[in-house]
């Protein structure tokens, strides 16, 4: 390997570094703690050598967001050109944004912040228009009413992020010992198997249609 090619490996490295410092230290408090300091003391470095890779903590955000966009896209279009009936595809992309939920709370909380939306137009826009359009054929495949296809898009969407912040807000554990006030075994239940709860609700909903 040479030198150039050594020192490209090592700003990558360090980049990512960067980025997955601010993820875990938001993961382990919030956003607000994220600053090019707590950046810096994490990795072991000097601010001076973050600010070499990004412009400020807005950068940084922005492009933990773009990450997870082009993470999601991956998926989704794997979830897309599979051979399956039009409702499994809407459930394993439901399924999928529950999963990247849980598995990045932060990550998602940032991507889906109504304050940030605006920022973000721009870089989900890529390839916006084909996702649309081969979503729309798979609402319109079990949809009885194909006028209402924006609608009925727009209800699932609500579905998924109700249910997914009421469950990453209340964890399982706490909903459950909340729910016990309640004297109803069935629905304490439900909070041990969210994942199941999710997948059960998507499915009614596609039903529905």
């Amino acid at each position: 390997m040479s030198v150039t090619d050594r020192r490209i490996r090592q700003k990558a490295e360090v980049r990512q570094r960067i980025l997955d410092a601010a993820r875990q230290i938001a993961r382990e408090k919030d956003w607000n703690a994220v600053t090019i300091r707590s950046i810096a003391d994490a990795i072991d470095y000097t601010p001076p050598i973050v600010y070499e890779h990004f412009e400020n903590k807005e950068d940084v955000l922005l492009n933990i967001v773009k990450e997870g966009h082009l993470e999601n896209r991956r998926v989704f279009d794997a979830i897309l050109d599979m051979d399956l009936n039009p409702e499994e595809k809407i459930v394993r992309l439901s399924m999928r944004q529950w999963a990247f939920a849980h598995e990045q709370p932060e990550v998602y909380r940032l991507m889906h912040n109504p304050e940030r939306m605006e920022q973000q137009r721009d870089m989900v826009r890529e390839g916006m228009q084909e996702a649309k359009e081969k979503i729309e054929s798979l609402f319109k495949a079990v949809s009885h009413d194909t006028e209402i296809i924006g609608e009925v898009i727009f209800s699932w969407f609500c579905l998924m992020q109700g249910y997914i912040n009421l469950i990453t807000s209340i964890q399982p554990q706490q909903g459950a010992k909340l729910l016990e006030d309640v004297h109803d075994p069935k629905m304490v239940a439900l909070f041990k198997q969210p994942d199941q709860l999710f997948e059960r609700a998507i499915r009614r909903f596609i039903r529905s249609l």
